[in-house]
């Protein structure tokens, strides 16, 4: 009786709901409908990035910057206390009846104010129906606007768990402790918001292993870039591992979630190492704000990343332009990785990583030689002006005729070869850029 009570409580919910959505959908588009026609198919002028509160997102507006459009960045709350969003609306998102209306009067404003708009494939101003599920209706009204609509990949918002199993051992789901939470895990939940993404943007870009989940996406913009100029150069100045020295050498990891980076199999190879007698020693990262993060990360003569996921996060490109050599298990490098040939990055799968770091521990002339390379490869593909002149690229060929992107030769651009471009007219293009040369990153390790 109290089960039966229990899902007719939850079908009512569930209705009031969906007639919710529905009814603030139907007034927004009213509202919209109105809007005079010089807020619709305009030349671009501003653009908006927004969606979760990944720092990196901030970041890649200000690279946007650099070809002359007014990009702004826009959260409704943060993982920690920060001024790198154009917008934060945090606190306005605590109140409980502006917590329902904030994202509508966003929306509504956002329309009027920009032409072209950034999302992850999640949520984008308006609430999720469901956890994952881009809000249809936003879709919509975004499409009947006739507004530019980029959709870019984070992780979680694609990632599912028949796909991810598929690719082999390990990967993030092996020690997933609550499958459907952390990520979209659902194949048929994935699958209709990649359809319904796709019928409204004009772009989809995703990278490294997260291309296995978005058919039909651009694979070439790797999009982590970090600004080198930032704090006057201090943020993110080299900051080598010595050749020489007595302390023991420093690992530093940071997980955000333990269960997916493989935390507990570089806790476990790190004791391994004490007991032989190396002079070796762990910091974990956690739930510090990222100038915190950053000045840890300073202190570190090796940087762990993960050994299940099979592709690098935002941590390892900024570990990289500290000049710190990075371990990270790479599970398809020719596939994945910007450049494979020059990239430093040391892969090791779950179990490789003891052997990996012993390695390196040993040998305190290559861990400054690594993280001199990291720092070169970062400033040749990962900086504001190197990703700007991907994006520059990617706008010139998706969208022809707008032009609006016709700025002076950027930092890091080059002329675009025909292993770089979709082809000619298309919009979604499965791109996966290549070196000509055959990597020299194994299943253990990379050797620049």
């Amino acid at each position: 009786m109290k089960c039966a009570r229990g899902r007719d409580m939850f079908a009512v919910l569930n209705l009031m709901k969906r007639a919710k959505n529905r009814l603030l959908g139907r007034l927004t588009r009213i509202v919209l409908g109105v809007m005079p026609s010089a807020h619709r198919n305009k030349v671009v002028e501003r653009s908006l990035w927004t969606g979760a509160p990944i720092l990196n997102m901030a970041v890649n507006a200000r690279a946007e910057r650099l070809l002359g459009v007014k990009a702004d960045s826009l959260v409704y709350n943060t993982y920690f206390i920060t001024d790198q969003f154009t917008y934060n609306l945090s606190r306005a998102s605590r109140v409980p009846l502006l917590r329902v209306l904030v994202p509508y009067l966003t929306l509504i404003w956002a329309c009027r104010r920009y032409q072209r708009f950034h999302f992850y494939c999640d949520a984008g101003m308006l609430t999720p129906g469901a956890a994952f599920q881009f809000n249809p209706e936003e879709l919509r009204l975004l499409q009947d606007l006739g507004k530019q609509v980029f959709f870019w990949t984070y992780g979680a918002d694609v990632r599912t768990r028949r796909t991810t199993l598929s690719l082999g051992e390990p990967n993030c789901c092996t020690q997933c402790p609550a499958p459907g939470k952390a990520c979209i895990c659902d194949e048929h939940d994935a699958r209709v918001n990649q359809a319904r993404i796709r019928a409204t943007a004009t772009a989809v870009f995703a990278m490294g292993d997260m291309t296995e989940y978005t058919p039909g996406s651009r694979n070439d913009l790797f999009f982590w870039p970090v600004d080198l100029g930032a704090d006057g150069g201090r943020k993110y100045a080299p900051h080598y591992p010595p050749l020489d020295g007595d302390r023991p050498i420093r690992i530093v990891h940071a997980p955000n979630h333990r269960h997916f980076k493989g935390t507990d199999h570089l806790l476990d190879a790190v004791r391994r190492l004490q007991a032989e007698g190396h002079a070796v020693e762990l910091t974990l990262v956690e739930r510090v704000p990222n100038d915190q993060a950053l000045e840890m990360y300073r202190s570190a003569d090796v940087v762990f990343d993960q050994c299940l996921i099979g592709f690098h996060g935002y941590f390892a490109v900024e570990a990289m332009a500290m000049g710190k050599p990075v371990v990270c298990y790479i599970r398809k490098p020719d596939d994945y990785l910007l450049a494979p040939d020059e990239c430093p990055i040391q892969s090791a799968r779950a179990d490789q990583v003891e052997a990996v770091l012993r390695e390196l521990i040993e040998d305190r002339h290559r861990l400054h030689e690594l993280g001199v390379q990291g720092r070169r490869y970062v400033e040749k593909y990962f900086t504001l002006e190197a990703f700007a002149a991907r994006l520059r690229r990617a706008y010139d060929e998706l969208l022809p005729r707008e032009g609006s992107c016709d700025s002076p030769t950027l930092a890091g651009d080059r002329p675009t070869t025909a292993g770089d471009r979709p082809a000619a007219g298309s919009i979604r293009t499965s791109t996966k850029r290549r070196s000509s040369a055959s990597s020299n990153l194994n299943s253990s390790r990379a050797v620049p």
